[in-house]
């Protein structure tokens, strides 16, 4: 089988057609539901403005993501990212870290405990009561739901893979973030010049029936959108999903701190949680990302709290250009986790390496192409003259 088939034209699907090629396929095909390549990072773009509804950044020159798609014509600046975070302390003010966006806390005791588990809850349990306390709350507050419920690698999406305490030394020099030259949609739009360009054909607007693609044995199928569809098709259970409702602001930014800028709030007040700026065609526009709705007062308020403790006193902000309410579906369940892993078995066990699963227990995206990349190598190894595992 040297024909190529993915399900998905989110950027784990146009690395995944990238992938394929350099690994040695021709006959390559790309399905996407919507009308464009993206996924959840296509931005809405307004008078040439891109109006972004969540944080994104790609690594530095190592990230094998970015690699690959400057070797398709994409461009990255690598700019000095501005990072801060604030955190509750339990005997006085909140205490505002700089130079590093997870949580900073003070335990009276610094023990650590072993993780022993697979929920959130457990991870949370390695810490002493006084450092679990205030994350716990912070978890709460941002998901709604039992922190059993939760996969322990939700840690990351939420922010809190990495809890200093108060005290410690923080990281000296500002970290370095990649982030498109041309935007996001800039940067998909290179992705399909680079994808036609190597003859890849690009379905829009497709439902793959994951009926059809299970039971045809003429290509390699590598699944790059959520796999839900293919528990219907396996006749298994759905696993429980935990969706996180999000509101996010874009508006207008003058002055204050050179973008990009991340901060994040793990108080569990208001309804702030994560601020972030970024430039656009030109301007300056500050993405804040809430628990729920919040009214413009009270948002404006909340930002202006956040941004002063790290050199937003010059902070001005615009109009709102953009609000996106919606559900987000990025942290992992433990239901999720054990059903993901016996979907998998099952895919292994009826199609062997033709099915390539979409890198989805993995959090991290370097993580999620790294694993996408090694399920081609060794779909394609046994067909093509040439098969190499991305580093």
């Amino acid at each position: 089988m040297t024909k190529v088939r993915i399900v998905g034209g989110g950027l784990a699907g146009v690395l995944a057609a990238l992938e394929a090629h350099r690994l040695g396929a021709r006959d390559i095909e790309l399905h996407e539901r919507m009308g464009e390549l993206g996924g959840a990072l296509a931005p809405k773009v307004v008078n040439g403005v891109e109006l972004r509804d969540r944080w994104a950044g790609f690594g530095g020159r190592d990230d094998p993501a970015r690699r690959l798609l400057e070797w398709h014509g994409a461009t990255f600046d690598d700019l000095e990212l501005t990072c801060g975070s604030v955190s509750p302390c339990p005997r006085g003010e909140p205490v505002a870290a700089k130079g590093f966006a997870g949580p900073v806390l003070t335990p009276r005791d610094p023990g650590f405990g072993r993780l022993v588990g697979d929920s959130l809850a457990d991870r949370l349990r390695v810490y002493p009561d006084d450092v679990r306390g205030p994350l716990a709350r912070y978890c709460r507050w941002r998901l709604g739901v039992w922190l059993d419920e939760a996969h322990a690698s939700a840690a990351l999406p939420l922010g809190i893979d990495q809890v200093r305490f108060a005290g410690a030394r923080l990281e000296e020099a500002a970290p370095t973030i990649a982030l498109p030259r041309e935007g996001f949609a800039g940067l998909f739009t290179q992705a399909q010049r680079a994808l036609e360009g190597l003859g890849v054909r690009l379905h829009f607007q497709s439902l793959a029936s994951p009926h059809e693609l299970l039971e045809a044995d003429d290509a390699v199928t590598v699944w790059a959108s959520p796999p839900t569809p293919l528990f219907a098709a396996f006749g298994k259970a759905p696993p429980r999903l935990i969706g996180e409702p999000t509101a996010s602001y874009v508006l207008e930014a003058r002055g204050g701190p050179t973008p990009p800028m991340l901060l994040q709030s793990f108080t569990a007040w208001g309804s702030l949680f994560r601020l972030s700026l970024y430039p656009s065609r030109g301007q300056n526009l500050l993405l804040a990302e809430c628990v729920g709705e919040v009214s413009d007062a009270d948002l404006r308020r909340e930002i202006h709290d956040l941004a002063a403790e790290f050199g937003g006193d010059t902070l001005k902000l615009g109009e709102t250009l953009g609000v996106f309410v919606q559900t987000r579906w990025e942290i992992p369940s433990v239901d999720g986790m054990r059903k993901l892993g016996a979907l998998r078995s099952a895919l292994a066990q009826a199609h062997g390496p033709a099915f390539v699963p979409g890198a989805w227990e993995a959090v991290d995206p370097v993580e999620r192409f790294r694993r996408i990349s090694r399920g081609l190598a060794a779909a394609l190894a046994d067909d093509l003259p040439v098969a190499q595992v991305a580093a």
